[in-house]
């Protein structure tokens, strides 16, 4: 990679570009892009604007894996000549305002290299947070990247804030440098295009918040904002049949097949209130699963003395000295609701909480 230094001008010129960035980056926005190529790793797609040839242009990475990190190739905008790599993870810090930091790269059997890069504002970005590495020459750049990446690290402070791995880069690389020189990519099928080929794609959404309440006293705690902590199970027959043959067997299978890993999906988290929301669903049923960890306070009583009892000389017993000490511990939790689609267009609004509890892997 070959960065820019950051100066106070590049800052803002980042800062005001920046709303653009994410919304070509971000899972969920209106326009995800034309699939490049997949791969058991993850998804590259190219966002490529209408009406300003070369300009706009982002190839983005989506990982297959639980978080979902991604990393984008984001090329010169109308408004501004900076190209830039960035990242997006739930690990990354959300700063109110661009603030500059300094990063360390970390790939395999290459030595570490530092670098210059910003954290961004969340700017209403879902699941995390964005590093953005702003480069000279994106051609170049994309040159100098290898197009398979196994266990990727960064780090900003000594602290692990990002993780990736990904393969083709080479296609990816090919389709943006068409994009960047003005060449329309239309090879490749949109985000509902692709899904479809995995399972069938509506036009419903489930969406609802998720909580854990202990007592009736008891207050609401919610999964953290960004964490993978919603999933679903899309109940079809198929699922159903290779569910009981599972049970049967009375053991996991070594590997899932790809049509039973089709009815499995998760998402982000929205906010504070434990918002979610799964859209492009068709009718059907659906078993939504809530798996984070809740803080509860626990008391802990230490015997830190003894005293004798005497009558005259007589002894008669003896008074432990108690210490009681109050410590916030965090415990598991997971609870299901099945939820139906009975008609495509509907959405559905849900309650996913401790008082729906019901045991589909696993009970704690």
């Amino acid at each position: 990679m070959t960065p820019r230094r950051l100066t106070p001008a590049l800052l803002t010129l980042l800062a005001a570009t920046f709303a653009f960035s994410t919304h070509a980056a971000s899972p969920g926005t209106d326009d995800e892009g034309r699939l490049i190529t997949r791969n058991t790793d993850g998804a590259w797609f190219l966002q490529q604007p209408e009406g300003s040839p070369g300009k706009g242009c982002v190839a983005r990475f989506t990982s297959a894996k639980k978080d979902q990190s991604q990393l984008a190739l984001v090329g010169p905008t109308a408004k501004s000549p900076t190209a830039a790599i960035l990242m997006h993870g739930p690990r990354i810090a959300t700063p109110p305002a661009a603030q500059e930091v300094t990063l360390e790269l970390q790939q395999d059997g290459l030595p570490p290299a530092t670098m210059r890069g910003a954290l961004m504002p969340a700017s209403g970005a879902k699941g995390g947070g964005f590093l953005m590495v702003p480069v000279g020459d994106l051609k170049q750049t994309m040159a100098s990247m290898r197009p398979k990446e196994t266990g990727m690290n960064v780090r900003v402070g000594g602290v692990d804030v990002f993780g990736l791995s990904y393969d083709g880069l080479d296609q990816a690389r090919s389709a943006m440098l068409d994009c960047l020189a003005g060449k329309r990519f239309t090879g490749g099928k949109s985000l509902a295009e692709a899904t479809a080929e995995i399972r069938p794609v509506g036009t419903s959404t489930i969406t609802g918040i998720a909580f854990f309440k202990g007592a009736v006293l008891a207050k609401k705690q919610y999964p953290p904002k960004g964490s993978q902590a919603v999933g679903l199970i899309w109940m079809t027959d198929e699922f159903k049949q290779w569910f009981e043959m599972v049970k049967q067997s009375q053991k996991m299978p070594d590997g899932i097949p790809e049509r039973i890993a089709r009815h499995f999906m998760v998402t982000t988290i929205l906010d504070d209130q434990g918002s979610f929301r799964f859209t492009h669903m068709p009718p059907g049923e659906y078993l939504l699963i809530a798996d984070f960890s809740y803080k509860e306070t626990v008391t802990r009583t230490e015997v830190t003395g003894r005293t004798d009892v005497y009558a005259g000389n007589q002894y008669i017993g003896s008074n432990d000295h108690l210490s009681v000490w109050f410590e916030d511990v965090k415990k598991p939790a997971t609870f299901s609701k099945t939820v139906h689609i009975t008609k495509d267009g509907e959405t559905l609004q849900v309650t996913l909480d401790k008082s729906m509890l019901g045991c589909f892997f696993i009970c704690r």
